[in-house]
């Protein structure tokens, strides 16, 4: 590897989740909206990382329609890539097309950054480091495939903490903080026994109109 490319790739290292927010925000209004191919060509740690928090972001707030179906199954297409050690990760033609309104961008964006800054205001890159590793990113695929199970299920506010979650892990591997991950790991497993309820809650309620 070069001199340039190792200079490129530790400025990309320096890039936080709060300002590569920022650049999506920029792109959305540039483009008058935002195609998810067009935000996935980075590679590596950072590469996972941003597209994970990406794809969570969107379903944080619960919104009207398929956005939660949709990115559920892109962020399942991302944690079955991340089981097999991929370093670039790729999404199917069909969802790469998608474009998120601006609108809808300009809202999760000014709602969720804020959370996100206060996460990056907790870590310490480098901290148990080797729990963001690439191993570690393989292991983490699991979770992050239940939650985006969890995300894509039709369960009224059920998206909330799943996709938190997977925003944590997000922000947790961008910063390279192993403690964070921890974290994450606890969140998820709130959002399983969370969606649990709901789901049940959901069910008895729909038995008791029959």
């Amino acid at each position: 590897m070069d001199a340039e490319s190792i200079e490129s790739r530790i400025e990309e290292d320096k890039i936080k989740g709060s300002d590569f927010m920022l650049e999506l925000l920029d792109r959305a209004r540039h483009d008058n909206g935002l195609e998810l191919k067009r935000v996935l060509g980075r590679e590596g740690r950072i590469g996972v990382a941003f597209t994970l928090l990406i794809l969570a972001l969107p379903t944080i707030i619960p919104m009207p329609g398929p956005f939660g179906f949709i990115f559920g199954t892109c962020l399942a297409f991302v944690a079955v890539q991340m089981m097999v050690g991929a370093n670039r990760l790729w999404l199917p033609e069909w969802i790469g097309r998608r474009v998120l309104p601006l609108k809808a961008v300009e809202a999760t964006i000014s709602a969720t950054r804020p959370w996100v800054l206060r996460f990056e205001a907790w870590l310490s890159p480098g901290r148990l480091a080797v729990l963001t590793g690439r191993k570690a990113r393989i292991v983490l695929a699991i979770p992050i495939l239940l939650l985006a199970i969890l995300i894509a299920l039709p369960i009224p506010f059920g998206n909330t903490l799943p996709a938190l979650a997977v925003a944590l892990i997000a922000v947790s591997l961008a910063e390279r903080d192993g403690l964070m991950v921890i974290a994450a790991m606890a969140l998820f497993a709130v959002a399983c026994v969370a969606s649990y309820y709901l789901a049940t809650a959901v069910g008895s309620a729909f038995v008791s109109l029959i």
